[in-house]
């Protein structure tokens, strides 16, 4: 069954990064932090409600995490803490986010979104505690998340936007996500067993 989702899609936009010259000269761990000013940028102008900005600082995260890894993974610059490094700003940066979002959604829906974006994050990374391999499967995972706010904040340039219903758009996906992502490691650890504690 092929993924669903939009992370697959990150190779392409590898394949296009890749033939920027001055790309393979950066570190992959400095580009990892610098992607929380595209994110601050973007929670600030969308607590602000200046869409345009939300779109151009989700577009710079997103091409910035992608970045990140070709230049580890393609130039032979990985590092221990690279993961680290790769992950935790984007955690940083959807908490930013959808935090801003308080400023035009009902505080329920927001909270729920937070507690199902930590479920769906979690039960991505989990497997890995067992042995088996990452999650990123489903459609509400951290890229498609970014991806729904952006367009949202693309529309909302032209036609306001109730964005309570993006928030329960969002939450309604990540139960699907959860599915899948635990389904997928059940069956890949009980057919090889995982590594044993």
């Amino acid at each position: 069954m092929p993924d669903i989702g939009l992370y697959q899609t990150k190779y392409a936009l590898r394949r296009w990064l890749d033939r920027v010259p001055w790309v393979r000269r950066l570190s992959p761990n400095a580009v990892s932090v610098s992607s929380l000013v595209p994110s601050a940028l973007a929670a600030g102008a969308l607590w602000a409600g200046w869409w345009p900005l939300v779109v151009l600082g989700i577009a710079g995260r997103m091409v910035l995490t992608v970045m990140d890894g070709l230049i580890a993974e393609a130039y032979n610059k990985k590092t221990r803490i690279g993961p680290y490094l790769n992950r935790l700003p984007q955690e940083i940066g959807d908490a930013m986010l959808f935090l801003a979002l308080l400023a035009w959604a009902d505080p329920a829906w927001v909270a729920l979104l937070l507690a199902s974006a930590w479920l769906v994050n979690v039960l991505g990374v989990l497997p890995g505690v067992a042995g088996g391999s990452p999650q990123p499967v489903g459609p509400a995972g951290q890229p498609d998340r970014i991806a729904i706010v952006l367009v949202a904040a693309i529309v909302a340039c032209i036609y306001p936007l109730d964005w309570t219903w993006i928030c329960a758009l969002i939450v309604v996906l990540s139960v699907p996500t959860a599915v899948l992502r635990i389904r997928r490691t059940v069956r890949e650890l009980g057919a090889t067993g995982g590594t044993p504690r």
